[in-house]
């Protein structure tokens, strides 16, 4: 039987603890037989490791049997009590947390006993480890106490040593072979490893090889490199192979020596000597002992509580542990009956006192057979004193008192009288300490009464001032909420010296501004109803009434709340009941619309821009009384083209040299050209930059534009829908100028799909290029040759 912690430890739990507990392994293979929970709780084991805030959550490890230790369900229920009382050496049971697992789908009917225990003691919360760095030399003798016990394998019997040890690879093999079984192909360092012991086992037996010196020079002599050599391993390189290979074992030991024999598989058992197995039973109990009492020390310094544990723990695991054992009669009679041991040597009466102590002296070793061997047990025998030996005791006795000294009989008697009357004044001090303390836990029982009341008292009070203090908090919270709501913002904003444009105000936005040059925009949130507003100037100047307040006026929240009181009391008196003209209310709408039209606010109308010069459009085209108020810049000179709904500027397409982008948080809808009363014909293009360009190549009076900005939406499609029927009605055509490309014949054609049955409905597309504004360049550059020739040929001169 071996320990064996992992290194791990600081994953989730579940992931552990699944590993444990699941049917199928990493690779996807079935466990058969299935894992068997022997102990724990699985989900408070997960919760646990969990709910640490430790980098190392739990502790994992495995039990491994041998398959010829076979260990039956009493001997693993053992097993696993002793672990515990070793592992948690002073911990009562409810001061950990442990989870045993039972593996046996390996193969060759070995046994394994996975745990895994959250690094955590429970009633302090504190970290524990049950196996810290040098753990192997506090398990060891536990281990060895087991397996020398039980006649289990050990791992350190030489008698067990092989040619060489394949390490954790043996893992990776068995699940190769566990692979093969599904058909998947497999691939170890292994193989490699068995050849090379394979060559050294023959020249070993054909006298080549004597020792490592022997194997090491061989191996060499065959191309290999010696990269690294340990006291029970070397590692070696080979060009062919393309890695490093640790071969360790038996053979590569720096001890081997031929003749000492080679492995496991090469010797025959011998017999075990049982003295000798005695022996070391006793040294590793010995030294388990004494390093449960460290780990209880320690545990009892940094949890507390309980040492009688301790005494618990070593007891369990030395019994469990020598179940097996052998003890002498005599010891066990003494160590089960303590001081209550009665010595089975007897004394003759009737022996001279030189003989009995000679008798006394002299003690029985025994007859030198085996602990099992059975031993005749003499039992004392009672002699009954004579009578003459009675009556020589009697004047012996006598004789004595004679003798006896008379002033120290009287010295005696004082000190004794002495005593006896310092015993009564103790007796009576005693009672009266007695009286004292009855005295004093009336006093404490009446404090404690009274403490409880007023600990009562207190605590009702408590409460009601909390009800208090949680109905005031809601009211407060009330009041800014009915701030929010109830107050029109827009009135606020003109009783405060605020003017509202109307040339730019819609129903959902009401935009304002100062003598100072302050402008905002103020809307009601579709969501919550609360008023809100924008800055134009200040991007970061935004908010509710609250917010309005607290920044124009430089007021906390108190005397905020004393600002906007009146306005909700009906107490105030606004100026807006001396002007003719109500104040408007804006429609509910979303807070990202109100932002497009705040950043709208800032942007800046232009007639003309480099960006539209680079495209080919020219000042003439973009100071037409038809895109007038259509274009503008911001503050970073990017041409704005806005795009509009029903409503109003919903977002905007940005367009500069190799950028082009729309507004986040707008939505599409349409860019338009201005109307005219006169107009017949509809050009819709993909971009207003076609539109332009259209207009620039077949300039007409009676034309109106809009542009989509690509794919269209359905919002979109209800914009266009309303236009065509009203341009239907009117006896207008509607020409569709997309890109000549996939999707300009795609939107062509949801464009007509939306048009009235009867429509006039025409499309235009470039003869050679792309969309209208590479057909204006292309114009604009057969023009420059045009105007350029006459000059070449004025160039040349006459021809003769």
């Amino acid at each position: 039987m071996l320990l064996k912690f992992f290194n791990r430890g600081t994953g989730k739990g579940k992931t552990a603890v699944e590993y444990l507990l699941k049917e199928m392994d990493a690779n996807g293979i079935k466990r058969e037989p299935a894992p068997e929970l022997l102990r724990g709780d699985p989900q408070q084991t997960i919760q646990l490791i969990d709910s640490l805030d430790f980098k190392h959550k739990y502790r994992s490890g495995v039990i491994s049997f041998a398959p010829s230790d076979a260990p039956n369900s009493e001997q693993l229920e053992a097993i696993m009590d002793s672990f515990e009382k070793t592992a948690f050496a002073g911990l009562d049971r409810d001061r950990y947390s442990i989870l045993w697992v039972k593996h046996t789908h390996t193969g060759d009917n070995r046994v394994e006993l996975h745990f895994i225990t959250p690094r955590v003691e429970l009633t302090t919360g504190k970290s524990l480890n049950i196996a810290p760095p040098g753990w192997g030399n506090y398990f060891r003798p536990w281990r060895d106490s087991w397996n020398y016990s039980h006649s289990w394998a050990s791992p350190d019997d030489p008698q067990r040593a092989r040619a060489y040890h394949p390490g954790y690879q043996a893992l990776v093999d068995a699940s190769s072979r566990r692979l093969e079984l599904t058909g998947k192909s497999t691939h170890t360092r292994e193989d490699y490893r068995q050849i090379i012991t394979n060559y050294v086992t023959e020249n070993i037996r054909l006298g080549r090889v004597k020792d490592r010196t022997h194997a090491i020079a061989l191996l060499e002599r065959s191309g290999f490199q010696i990269t690294r050599a340990g006291e029970d391993y070397i590692t070696v390189f080979n060009e062919q192979i393309g890695q490093k290979l640790r071969l360790k074992g038996g053979i590569y030991s720096a001890s081997w020596r031929l003749g000492q024999g080679l492995t496991a598989e090469t010797r025959s058992g011998q017999e075990t000597d049982r003295n000798l197995t005695q022996t070391r039973i006793r040294a590793s109990q010995t030294e388990l002992t004494t390093r449960i009492k460290e780990r209880v020390k320690y545990n009892l310094c940094r949890y507390g509580e309980n040492e009688a544990v301790h005494q618990r723990s070593m007891e369990m695991v030395s019994t469990s542990a020598s179940s097996n054992s052998y003890e002498p009669l005599n010891r066990f009679l003494a160590r089960q009956l303590g001081d209550d041991a009665i010595c089975g040597q007897s004394i003759a009466r009737d022996s001279s006192p030189e003989e009995n102590l000679r008798n006394s002296q002299k003690q029985d070793l025994g007859s030198g057979t085996v602990s099992n061997e059975q031993r005749e047990i003499c039992y004392p025998t009672t002699v009954q004193p004579g009578e003459d030996q009675l009556a020589m005791q009697r004047q012996t006795l006598s004789e004595a008192v004679k003798e006896s000294d008379e002033r120290v009989r009287k010295r005696v008697t004082a000190n004794l009288q002495e005593l006896c009357g310092s015993i009564r004044d103790g007796q009576k001090a005693a009672e009266r300490t007695n009286q004292q303390l009855s005295e004093a836990n009336s006093i404490v029982v009446r404090v404690h009464n009274n403490l409880e009341r007023t600990g009562r008292a207190i605590k009702q009070s408590l409460s009601r001032h909390h009800e208090r203090f949680r109905r005031i908090k809601m009211k407060r919270a009330e009041e800014l909420e009915r701030f929010k709501t109830e107050i029109n913002l827009v009135e606020y904003a003109f009783n405060s010296g605020y003017c509202i444009d109307k040339n730019k105000s819609s129903q959902n936005c009401i935009v304002l501004k100062d003598n100072t040059g302050d402008k905002i925009l103020v809307g009601v949130d579709q969501a919550d109803r609360h008023y809100f507003y924008y800055s134009v100037k200040d991007d970061r100047d935004c908010g509710s009434i609250i917010d309005f307040v607290q920044k124009r006026k430089n007021l906390n929240l108190g005397e905020v709340r004393l600002e906007l009181r009146p306005w909700i009391n009906s107490s105030y008196s606004p100026t807006s009941t001396l002007t003719l003209e109500p104040i408007p209310k804006p429609e509910p709408a979303s807070k990202d619309r109100q932002k497009i039209l705040a950043q709208f606010e800032s942007f800046d109308a232009i007639a003309h821009h480099p960006y539209l010069k680079a495209r080919g459009i020219s000042q003439p085209t973009t100071s037409d009384p038809r895109f007038e108020g259509t274009i503008y810049t911001d503050s970073r000179n990017n041409v704005i083209f806005p795009h509009r709904d029903r409503d109003g500027v919903c977002g905007y397409e940005i367009r500069n040299q190799n950028f082009k982008g729309f507004s986040s948080g707008g939505s599409k809808g349409l860019w338009v050209s201005h109307s005219k009363t006169g107009d017949r014909r509809l050009v819709i293009c993909e971009s207003p930059i076609d539109c332009l360009s259209y207009h620039q190549l077949f300039p007409d009076d009676s034309t109106r534009y809009f542009a989509t900005g690509g794919t269209i939406s359905e919002l979109q499609k209800d914009l266009l829908k309303t236009a065509f029927e009203k341009l239907h009605a009117l006896g207008g055509e509607i020409l569709i100028a997309t890109d000549r490309d996939e999707a300009g014949n795609k939107l062509a054609l949801e464009l007509a799909k939306i048009a009235p049955e009867s429509s006039q409905i025409y499309r235009n597309v470039p003869e050679h290029q792309k969309d209208w504004n590479e057909a204006l360049q292309a114009q604009i550059e057969r023009d420059l040759q045009q105007q350029n020739q006459p000059k070449r040929d004025r160039g040349r001169g006459l021809s003769l």
